[in-house]
């Protein structure tokens, strides 16, 4: 079995609001990405998380749905990021557990975040790279 193909076509980030800020709290973001399933196979959404310290989600979240084949979904979360202008976050992930015809996979979207004037994160993808969770044991990802 091939792995899932995956692009990012679009990542925006933008501040949530309704809360007071003071300094030294954390701030949040929305954040956005449009995943596009270039695969033949419709892929099923398990979980997601944004691990990365200066770029951070809020843990191991549960998903649930499906990106049908050759079809675009948008995935939304809440992130906590504060640099100042400027700075570039190297090695921040959004990392996806997903099944495609009941095989488990974790997907790796490798990003560089890059804060701008305005000190708002810009997420910019760099790799996608994935993983076959099946074991030797019980079957094989080939």
């Amino acid at each position: 079995m091939e792995s899932p193909s995956l692009t990012v076509t679009r990542v925006s980030c933008r501040a949530l609001g309704g809360a007071i800020q003071h300094p030294g709290d954390a701030v949040r973001w929305q954040a956005t990405w449009l995943v596009h399933n270039a695969g033949t196979e419709p892929l099923d959404l398990e979980a997601a998380w944004i691990p990365h310290g200066r770029f951070r989600g809020d843990g191991r979240l549960p998903l649930s749905g499906q990106i049908k084949a050759l079809a675009d979904q948008e995935l939304e979360f809440s992130v906590t990021a504060d640099e100042t202008p400027g700075t570039v976050v190297d090695n921040a992930f959004l990392i996806l557990r997903l099944s495609q015809r009941g095989v488990p996979w974790r997907i790796f979207i490798r990003m560089r975040i890059e804060f701008d004037p305005a000190g708002v994160p810009r997420p910019i993808v760099e790799a996608i790279t994935s993983q076959c969770l099946q074991s030797a044991v019980s079957g094989s990802c080939q």
